[in-house]
């Protein structure tokens, strides 16, 4: 499974909301795709649907693969959950415990 940092995360939730992505100005780009996709898009969504397709494929894709990071994320918290207890509860003990001054 590929790993993610922090940083990476942190720009996958950087334009979450409807209203950042509402206001978010856009890049023009240059791709190349096969014509068969292309005729097959068009045929669709029209020539102006073009970018709409585009844009909506690659925003459902970002979410998988956030979903799979935050998945990952979330099962290696649950992993060391239990180890981060015990170090918490022998932390908890050395600060509490009374000291003969």
């Amino acid at each position: 499974m590929r790993q993610y940092n922090y940083e990476t995360l942190k720009l996958f939730t950087t334009h979450e909301s409807a209203r950042e992505l509402a206001i978010m100005s856009n890049t023009r780009l240059n791709i190349t795709l096969p014509s068969p996709i292309v005729d097959d898009i068009k045929a669709l969504y029209g020539q102006r649907g073009l970018s709409q397709f585009l844009e909506e494929a690659a925003r459902e894709k970002l979410d998988v693969v956030k979903k799979k990071a935050y998945k990952g994320l979330i099962e290696g918290y649950k992993s060391t959950a239990e180890e981060t207890k015990e170090v918490l509860k022998k932390f908890e003990s050395a600060v509490t415990e009374k000291r003969d001054v």
